[in-house]
C-alpha cells in the first residue's frame, strides 16, 4: 500500500527515456528527481550500460537505490561503490558470436566484461550509432575472450536487423537469450538476466514492495520490467508494442517525460 512518496520506487531505462538524445539529463527532469527523492522517494535506472560508461552521465543524479546494468547482469550501490550479484554469460556463447562475425560483414560484434567493452570487429558500425564513445579493441582470437563477460553485442544498421536476429536465434542454444535493445543493437545475454527480474530482486533487497514500483522505457528490452511493475509506464517515443503493454503513457524523453511522472505521483500521493 502507497501511503506517501517514499514508499515508491521509480526506476527508468537510461537511453531514450531519462536522458535525451544530445542534451543528457534536462534540468526539468533533475529538479523534479530531487524532489522526489528529498521526500523519501527511491529512484533508480535499469540500463544496458556497464556502470564506467553510464556513470559518467547519471553523476548528477540522486540515484539512492542500487541501479541495474548489462540488463540485468549486476547491481551497482552508488553509495559504496560496488558491483552486487554479477552474473556472466556462458563460456560457449563465444563461439555462436564467430558464426556471427563470419557470416556477416555488415555488423560490429563486441562484449562487455568487467573491464570495458571490448570490440571483436572494426567498430565501424559501432562508431556510426555511437560516435563520441572510446572503446577497447580486443587483443585476441575468440577462444581468448575471458570468462568473466556480461554480455555479447551485435550493432548493426536497422534494415540489417531481421536478418542478422534470425541468424542469431538459429545459432544460440537455450543457454542465452537474445532481444533488442535499440533499432541497431541487438543483445546475447544470460536466459536469466532481464530487467522485469532484475526489478524484482531489487525491491526485495530495499524493502519496498514490487506494486509500489514505477519503471518506466521505451524499447522492447524493457517490456518485462514494464509489465512487472505496480505502474508500468512507456515513453511516447517508445515502441507501440511497449506502450500497448503500459499502463500509464508518459510525453516523449525530449519533452521531459520522468518530471511529467514525479508530478503525477505527487497529485496522487502528497
Amino acid at each position: 500500500m502507497i501511503e506517501s512518496l517514499s514508499d515508491i520506487l521509480i526506476i527508468t531505462d537510461v537511453d531514450g527515456t531519462l536522458l535525451r538524445e544530445k542534451d543528457g539529463i534536462s534540468e526539468e527532469n533533475l529538479e523534479a528527481i530531487k524532489r522526489f527523492t528529498g521526500k523519501g522517494g527511491h529512484f533508480t535506472v535499469s540500463t544496458g550500460r556497464a556502470i564506467d560508461v553510464a556513470k559518467p552521465l547519471l553523476e548528477r543524479i540522486p540515484i539512492n537505490t542500487p541501479s541495474v546494468h548489462i540488463n540485468g547482469g549486476y547491481f551497482y550501490d552508488w553509495q559504496n561503490d560496488d558491483i552486487i550479484e554479477p552474473n556472466y554469460i556462458s563460456k560457449y556463447a563465444r563461439f555462436a558470436v564467430k558464426k556471427i562475425k563470419e557470416k556477416f560483414d555488415c555488423c560490429d560484434c563486441h562484449f562487455a566484461s568487467t573491464d570495458s567493452v571490448n570490440l571483436l570487429t572494426s567498430g565501424k558500425y559501432l562508431k556510426k550509432y555511437i560516435p563520441e564513445r572510446e572503446f577497447h579493441f580486443f587483443n585476441g582470437d575468440f577462444e581468448d575472450i575471458p570468462e568473466n563477460v556480461y554480455k555479447y553485442i551485435v550493432c548493426c544498421d536497422p534494415e540489417n536487423m531481421e536478418e542478422i536476429r534470425k541468424f542469431a536465434n538459429s545459432v544460440f542454444g537455450k543457454d542465452v537469450k537474445v532481444i533488442q535493445s535499440s533499432p541497431f543493437f541487438l543483445e546475447i545475454l544470460p536466459p536469466q538476466n532481464s530487467k522485469g527480474k532484475s526489478l524484482e530482486r531489487l525491491c526485495e533487497m530495499v524493502g519496498i514492495p514490487l506494486e509500489n514500483s514505477v519503471a518506466v522505457g521505451d524499447y522492447e528490452n524493457d517490456s518485462d520490467m514494464i509489465i512487472a511493475a505496480g505502474i508500468g509506464a512507456a515513453v511516447e517515443n517508445a515502441q507501440e508494442s511497449l506502450k500497448n503493454k503500459a499502463d500509464l503513457i508518459l510525453p516523449c524523453c525530449e519533452e521531459n517525460a520522468i518530471a511529467h511522472l514525479v508530478e503525477f505521483l505527487e497529485e496522487m500521493y502528497e
